[in-house]
């Protein structure tokens, strides 16, 4: 289903949308403007400062307070109904080319990190409650667990090196770290039922190696396996099972594939696709894949006819998949069955 638009900015986005608990979509713009919208119609809008865009996905808090951080380094924190919370920066210096984490909120505030090293948490009312510096970046994104401890992923951003796994206490105190010898962090583990999954890469001889580790809550390693792919993201579901996608990085026919591991690390299933991840946004060949849980590909949903999407949806608990118009201001919804949304009858 394509829903679009009709308001002064109708640009595109340059981020995920972000989905609100009363079913808000929150859109952020190339033009600077944070956008409400419910059902096709424009809420409120709150510009940013002038030539400053968002520079990741928006987050939300409990209470629907909105957070934006801005390629300026800029921390906006907005009310559900558009209003500035405050607005500050926390960051000592920013390059042109540092990149900015996604932001992590939690009950008593957010974590926000930058490339450079600096990683801080901002309570709720904007107050600055502890800084880090690493010699080392932060990836992408963060994890915690029920406890509010925090899990971040430290890079040298090289293969070949001793990338590091830390858990941080709410309070910001080290509780533990985890380095990975000869082994690339790209993606944060993903933490469930008190068992910690990451992916790393390695390299050997000519070939670069893709490890799924489990390791436990104070970071001994439980098992590992070794993937035939170069993995990109893992994920896992409410059965512990887990999964990791990646693509073949060697000599020989492109293609993706996805693995299913128990808990236990027993491999369940494997199953590959003709494309390629990371080239997805190639419009002959992106779509949305969607297989059953013994791996059975059962519908493939194309996307080459849509508008330009930004290619990171939102995915809601009816279950609901939305892509932000990366050239306009649209979504466009899919769920189950999905194919119907797509029929010209």
């Amino acid at each position: 289903m394509i829903d679009e638009i009709e308001y002064k900015d109708s640009s595109g986005a340059v981020a995920s949308p972000l989905i609100l608990p009363n079913s808000d979509i929150i859109v952020s713009t190339v033009k600077g403007n944070i956008l409400s919208i419910a059902q096709k119609q424009v809420k409120w809008l709150f510009k940013l400062d002038s030539n400053d865009i968002p520079s990741v996905s928006l987050a939300a808090d409990g209470n629907m307070n909105i957070y934006i951080i801005t390629r300026a380094g800029k921390l906006y924190s907005l009310s559900k109904n558009g209003t500035l919370n405050w607005k500050k920066n926390y960051f000592n210096s920013i390059d042109k080319y540092d990149v900015f984490s996604e932001l992590l909120t939690q009950d008593d505030g957010l974590i926000a990190a930058i490339s450079n090293g600096e990683i801080v948490k901002i309570g709720i009312d904007g107050k600055l409650l502890w800084k880090l510096k690493s010699l080392l970046s932060p990836t992408k994104t963060f994890a915690a667990d029920g406890n509010g401890n925090i899990y971040i992923t430290l890079t040298n951003d090289e293969f070949g090196k001793t990338d590091s796994l830390l858990c941080i206490s709410k309070s910001g105190n080290l509780v533990w770290k985890k380095g990975f010898e000869n082994t690339r962090l790209i993606r944060t583990p993903v933490i469930f039922n008190k068992r910690i999954y990451l992916v790393g890469i390695s390299i050997s001889g000519e070939q670069k190696v893709s490890t799924l580790y489990s390791l436990d809550e104070k970071g001994n390693v439980i098992w590992k396996k070794e993937l035939l792919l170069f993995a990109r993201f893992i994920s896992v579901d409410i059965d512990g099972k887990i999964y990791v996608t990646g693509y073949n990085s060697g000599i020989g026919e492109a293609m993706s594939g996805i693995f299913c591991f128990s808990a236990d690390g027993k491999l369940q299933w494997k199953k590959y696709f003709e494309v390629i991840i990371p080239y997805v946004n190639d419009r002959n060949s992106t779509g949305v894949y969607f297989t059953k849980k013994d791996g059975t590909l059962y519908e493939v949903v194309g996307l080459e006819n849509m508008p330009v999407l930004y290619l990171q949806p939102a995915v809601t608990s009816d279950p609901l998949i939305i892509f932000s118009g990366a050239e306009k201001l649209c979504f466009v919804s899919i769920d189950a069955p999905p194919f119907d949304k797509f029929l010209p009858w």
